[in-house]
């Protein structure tokens, strides 16, 4: 099972900060849990925002584009862990969300609130079968 870092408490978030799932926790007691952050992976913490422009990972400071590096990080995750079978995302991430991620077009206008992030794009195609979900 894997399960987006921030949501376990780690503080890897762009500002330093967690999202705890304390609910999530609870119900894992006794499964191995193989936690992942994509973003600090490849920035740190803390690090700038990024947003999904035009389907791309755009940085909101540096204008930098993040895209290959999540799919890297992605193909890299799931080479060391290629059998995961339940994956738990954090919701809105531009990185990580299932279906909840905020979309702009160039002009950084919101296009819509249900895209999918990068990172999740890639695990999707991968793990076929695995029960994936997003979470607060």
């Amino acid at each position: 099972m894997a399960v987006s870092a921030c949501l376990l408490g780690q503080n890897c978030r762009y500002d330093g900060k967690n999202k705890l799932d304390s609910e999530l926790i609870q119900s894992l007691q006794g499964c191995q849990i193989v936690p992942f952050c994509p973003e600090e992976a490849i920035l740190g913490t803390p690090r700038e925002t990024i947003d999904l422009v035009e389907g791309r990972a755009i940085g909101n400071e540096s204008g930098c584009d993040y895209t290959e590096a999540l799919q890297n990080e992605a193909k890299k995750f799931i080479k060391a862990h290629p059998y995961i079978d339940e994956i738990y995302l954090k919701s809105k991430s531009p990185s990580c969300a299932l279906k909840s991620a905020r979309l702009y077009d160039k002009e950084k206008r919101l296009l819509s609130t249900n895209g999918t992030g990068v990172f999740a794009k890639e695990l999707k195609k991968w793990y076929k079968n695995a029960k994936i979900k997003e979470r607060g």
